[in-house]
């Protein structure tokens, strides 16, 4: 599957794009232009939402984080396919993870009171969201199964496909540290993991950029950790995607 970047997306979202006429023509007086600067958290756990975001371009990333605050781990991404907030989409005013952006970029947000509103006043509002929410999880279970069953390599090029999905082109600057945290491994793994992936010409990789070669090679590395999500979400925005 490929995504369509925003060039190809008038509203510059997709969820934005799934939204009818007149509920996208209540909710844009709401909409505000946001810059992502890297390493910003823009939704942080236990605190209360503020403002929901609608990326066009860039990447963020949703972590976990344990009760302690020792161990963290990322739950999935978003990009110009998604937006934040699904606690409040669910009902519930504060979130449970931490929202980094990961690769700066733009797009628009609206505040949390604005947005509450519009969806008590529209329920087909409200429904639209609720396909990304659902899209999204999908993603995190995903993930989870990656983490569980799947090796370094190809839980790597998963990401990397993921990344790809959500980033224009095919080159993606990415630190072997950044990939490391993201993944939950140790640095020299994600070198090691990276090198193998170069000398299948996969990938190749520089320092502070790596560039998808052969993007079908990569998914067959992954041996089915990667799709799934994919497939879904291109189900639910049909217009949005193509095979």
């Amino acid at each position: 599957m490929v995504l369509l970047p925003p060039s190809h997306n008038a509203r510059g979202n997709w969820v934005l794009s799934s939204l009818s006429q007149s509920d996208y023509e209540r909710l844009e007086p709401y909409l505000e232009p946001t810059r992502f600067r890297t390493r910003d958290c823009i939704e942080p756990a236990n605190k209360k939402i503020e403002k929901i975001f609608f990326p066009y371009r860039g990447l963020l990333s949703v972590i976990a984080v344990s009760r302690n605050k020792r161990h963290e781990a990322e739950a999935g991404v978003i990009g110009w396919e998604g937006m934040t907030g699904l606690p409040l989409i669910l009902g519930t005013e504060t979130a449970a993870t931490n929202i980094f952006v990961q690769i700066e970029g733009d797009g628009r947000s609206v505040p949390t009171g604005h947005l509450s509103q519009l969806m008590s006043e529209s329920p087909t509002l409200r429904e639209s969201f609720l396909k990304h929410v659902y899209a999204f999880l999908i993603q995190a279970a995903n993930t989870a199964l990656a983490n569980a069953r799947g090796r370094l390599d190809q839980r790597l090029a998963r990401w990397l496909l993921m990344a790809h999905d959500r980033m224009p082109g095919d080159e993606l600057r990415l630190t072997h540290e950044f990939l490391a945290l993201m993944l939950g491994v140790r640095r020299a793994g994600v070198t090691i993991a990276l090198h193998g992936l170069e000398s299948q010409s996969l990938i190749s990789n520089s320092r502070g950029q790596i560039t998808i070669v052969n993007r079908e090679g990569l998914e067959q590395c992954c041996d089915g950790l990667y799709g799934v999500a994919e497939r879904e979400l291109a189900r639910l925005f049909p217009t949005s995607a193509e095979e």
